[in-house]
């Protein structure tokens, strides 16, 4: 760089080093290459993956946050019987399907039926409730259409009543899902012969959607996005 002062010809200040750029070389790194090239096969396959996997676990946290729904007991009605499930982030139990069972006129329950999975059971189970003014040695009878009456003991009774316990195997499920009409068998404390009718409407429907929540609850993909 040159300037011109008063009295004098043109200085030349040496303000530019005196020495190749490329000497001035950091002495941290030296001669020293990167451990591992960018631009190599193996690298880029690693750095894709890389970003796959955080890109699964950000549209994971998205898609809690954004589109799950909340995490609340549902319950859903098939005419006439209903189906409540819990929680989804309760794992370890399942829906329910449930009947009420009322009068001529709709204003008493005389009966009620439940069917679910008991917690670390391999099956499901049907409990049939029904008041206290029965008599308990001859137990109850189920009857489905034209078949014979299945009988079933009281087991206890409880708070809301006398209960028994159905073992809900495939040929109970394929007589409720085949069967037009069915009603309870019992007696009272006068010794009478009564028959409690209960209806089948809707009964299909909610058992296919107690069938798919119990699928969904087994499988691992659904407990990893609900």
């Amino acid at each position: 760089m040159a300037a011109n002062l008063p009295g004098n010809g043109q200085v030349r200040l040496a303000l530019t080093p005196c020495f190749p750029l490329s000497a001035a070389r950091s002495k941290l790194w030296g001669n020293r290459h990167m451990p591992f090239d960018l631009n190599s096969n193996p690298v880029r396959i690693a750095i894709g993956v890389v970003l796959l996997i955080l890109g699964l676990i950000i549209g994971w946290f998205g898609h809690k946050a954004i589109y799950a729904p909340p995490d609340i007991p549902v319950a859903s009605q098939y005419d006439d019987w209903r189906l409540t499930c819990p929680k989804r982030s309760e794992k370890d139990i399942g829906c329910e399907i449930q009947l009420d069972v009322p009068d001529d006129k709709g204003q008493t329950e005389l009966a009620r039926l439940q069917i679910y999975k008991p917690k670390n059971s391999a099956t499901n189970e049907m409990l049939v409730t029904v008041p206290f003014n029965v008599l308990l040695d001859p137990g109850i009878g189920i009857v489905f259409g034209s078949d014979k009456p299945k009988l079933y003991p009281y087991e206890y009774c409880g708070g809301l009543g006398c209960v028994v316990r159905v073992k809900y195997d495939a040929d109970i499920e394929k007589a409720m899902v085949a069967a037009g009409q069915a009603k309870i068998l019992l007696a009272g404390l006068d010794g009478k012969a009564a028959a409690l009718p209960f209806s089948l409407k809707g009964f299909v429907d909610a058992h296919k959607a107690f069938v798919s929540d119990a699928a969904k609850r087994r499988s691992w993909w659904w407990r990893l996005w609900s």
